[in-house]
């Protein structure tokens, strides 16, 4: 690699597609290093993210400005294929796109012509539109992308915070209360 090509993260742009939980932790972890916070989530309120830095705006505008580009959302019908090769253009050619959530919220097949053509630096992905990968799959030949198993809560501490946690959701159940857990509480009539 010839002097001087690697960046310093510090004063670096992070835009974060999606911020719930996960797209906060990385926003708290990207603030210690430094980098300029941008967010896009049509759900989130300003006011909320502004202890942790984070500037909402729209996801164009987050992809044509960060340098790094951070999935962090939900795969759901609005989210899905979110990222196409349209999305993928808007993103700056030393630009480097993370997908930490789920495969299907980025067009792969947009996504491997975009890292063979140099639109984009780079990616990192933790998932792919079909896990396990075919080996075939033309991702993996690539020299602009890592790509790790989806697996950083699999450690000892996260199996028992699971069993933990579903024990206790059952508890609340049979407590007559609320359970922590629950996603859908239109369901319930909350």
């Amino acid at each position: 690699m010839p002097y001087g090509a690697l960046r310093r993260l510090k004063g670096q742009t992070l835009g974060i597609i999606g911020l719930g939980i996960i797209g906060r932790v990385v926003a708290q972890k990207a603030a210690g290093l430094g980098l300029k916070l941008l967010g896009y989530d049509p759900y989130a309120k300003p006011e909320a993210l502004a202890e942790l830095g984070v500037e909402l705006i729209g996801l164009e505008e987050l992809l044509r400005s960060s340098d790094y580009v951070s999935i962090d959302c939900p795969l759901v019908e609005e989210t899905r294929k979110l990222i196409g090769a349209p999305q993928l253009a808007m993103m700056q050619p030393d630009a480097y796109l993370i997908n930490m959530a789920r495969g299907l919220i980025v067009d792969q097949a947009a996504q491997h012509q975009a890292l063979v053509d140099r639109v984009i630096a780079g990616a990192a992905l933790d998932v792919l539109e079909q896990e396990p990968p075919d080996p075939s799959e033309p991702l993996l030949q690539l020299d602009n992308l890592i790509i790790t198993p989806h697996t950083s809560s699999w450690s000892r501490e996260s199996i028992i915070q699971l069993r933990r946690g579903t024990a206790q959701n059952v508890v609340d159940v049979l407590q007559d209360r609320l359970p922590r857990s629950v996603v859908n509480r239109k369901a319930l009539g909350l």
